[in-house]
């Protein structure tokens, strides 16, 4: 089970989602999914995201904090990405600080 909101939808606030999440729209606010999270195409995000998983297409001004981040070639990405494992396509964008890897103790 999954939610999806569209291009058409703009938003200020966080949101939060219990279920797998498609965004392609507007937000200025955090986004935190509990299950995985797909930032469309579309989507313009000013906030941090969370996720268990996550797979980035749209632009993010924010960090974000993953199990696992699949970039785009459509990605574009203007903050700090902390993940176990990263896949970074050819053309994504990732402007600012990177932590892939489990945390050592």
């Amino acid at each position: 089970m999954s939610s999806h909101l569209s291009s058409d939808i703009q938003i200020e606030g966080d949101l939060n989602c219990s279920t797998d999440l498609i965004f392609d729209g507007a937000i200025t606010g955090n986004i935190n999914s509990k299950g995985s999270l797909t930032i469309g195409q579309n989507a313009s995000v000013k906030g941090d995201l969370k996720a268990e998983k996550a797979v980035i297409e749209g632009k993010v001004n924010g960090s974000g904090s993953f199990s696992s981040c699949r970039l785009s070639p459509t990605s574009v990405i203007t903050g700090s990405v902390s993940t176990i494992s990263l896949q970074m396509e050819e053309g994504a964008s990732l402007e600012g600080q990177c932590k892939v890897g489990k945390a050592k103790a």
